[in-house]
């Protein structure tokens, strides 16, 4: 699906597009979602009630997830908790799908993320995880799995279900995909163990907007365990050369922007919090695979501006790389932000991951 197509049907799910086509558009979305729904209701009763069982693994296995299409910020919590177990000596291996891969490269972003933060960390990409997972056990015996986006796959049974609800729009507009942006009815966090409140950014009219969210959740899910988190800058590489920059060479400095993630507002106010003034910005959708071309119209649209530097996410690093040397040699120097998630509360939550993920099934 094109680029164009996909960014139109999005617009009709978050109720962006207006007009007497969209409002026809979305009465047949809305359709739709019904019949999304009725799977859903199906899929949920086979497994409840034992006619299809899912495969048990013999470690203990955490499930990383969310209700809504992108943008929850799933991938930093399951490095941070990768990385926590690592150090305390477990043996961690992640699992995810690869969405949205590149045909000609087999590239798929988050498991390229995941491959260069977690050195040492084995992360095995594809459709079928109980494939993935007897992979797993047969070639690094772990300890622990973490299934990344996890949450709507019974297929594998976990231990401890982990959802990312992200505070600036955990619901969307309240409605099923394909008419909203919900995977599941926000009741689905019934099921969770542990939830976390992402994109919790420092203002207090966001802190108080978090508290009422996390209410509103210990109201659907009163045994769950609920925190905060928010993303820090952590530090900023050059897309070509791999050398690192200072944190601070954004300030009052005028860049563009580019990305293609679930929430490119959030990125962008991380690189505000640095000081920055947004001369551009090139958003794609979720998971967008870079052209030769775009990046090079891109380039070029920033030095007609008098742009020398774009700043993009470290989950589009792979991706661009892959999109060709457009940029290199350009004298438009590309600067990769890494990003760490901060979770409030840290003594509360890794404790609680502990007692969970050591409970006898």
């Amino acid at each position: 699906m094109s680029e164009k197509i996909r960014r139109y049907f999005y617009s009709l799910m978050t109720d962006e597009a207006q007009g007497p086509a969209a409002a026809a558009m979305k009465l047949l979305l809305y359709g739709l979602s019904f019949d999304y729904a009725s799977v859903l209701a199906v899929t949920k009763f086979l497994f409840r009630k034992g006619i299809v069982r899912p495969y048990r693994p013999k470690c203990k296995v955490i499930s990383v997830g969310n209700i809504t299409l992108g943008g929850t910020g799933k991938t930093p919590l399951t490095v941070e908790i990768a990385r926590r177990f690592t150090e305390k000596g477990k043996k961690v291996v992640v699992l995810t799908r690869g969405y949205m891969k590149d045909k000609n490269t087999g590239v798929a972003d988050e498991a390229e993320v995941f491959k260069s933060l977690l050195k040492g960390v084995p992360v095995l990409v594809g459709r079928d995880r109980i494939a993935s997972a007897k992979e797993a056990e047969k070639k690094y015996s772990p300890d622990i799995i973490l299934l990344d986006d996890g949450f709507q796959h019974w297929r594998l049974e976990r231990d401890i279900d982990l959802v990312a609800v992200a505070a600036d729009n955990p619901f969307g507009n309240g409605k099923l995909i394909p008419r909203g942006i919900l995977r599941e009815p926000a009741s689905a966090l019934k099921r969770a163990d542990i939830i976390v409140v992402t994109k919790v950014l420092p203002e207090e009219a966001s802190q108080g907007r978090a508290e009422i969210l996390k209410d509103r959740i210990k109201k659907i899910n009163p045994g769950a365990s609920v925190f905060s988190a928010s993303y820090r800058p952590q530090r900023l590489y050059d897309a070509e050369e791999g050398s690192e920059a200072a944190i601070d060479c954004l300030n009052n400095k005028a860049v563009a922007l580019l990305c293609a993630i679930g929430d490119p507002a959030s990125f962008e106010d991380t690189v505000v919090s640095l000081g920055a003034n947004i001369a551009a910005a090139y958003f794609f959708m979720d998971h967008h695979i870079f052209s030769s071309r775009e990046i090079g119209k891109i380039v070029a649209e920033c030095k007609a501006k008098r742009i020398d530097t774009i700043v993009t996410t470290e989950k589009d690093l792979p991706r661009l790389r892959q999109s060709g040397a457009a940029y290199r040699g350009s004298g438009v120097k590309i600067l990769a932000l890494a990003v760490e998630i901060k979770i409030d509360n840290e003594e509360g939550f890794f404790g609680r991951l502990d007692t969970l993920s050591t409970r006898k099934a």
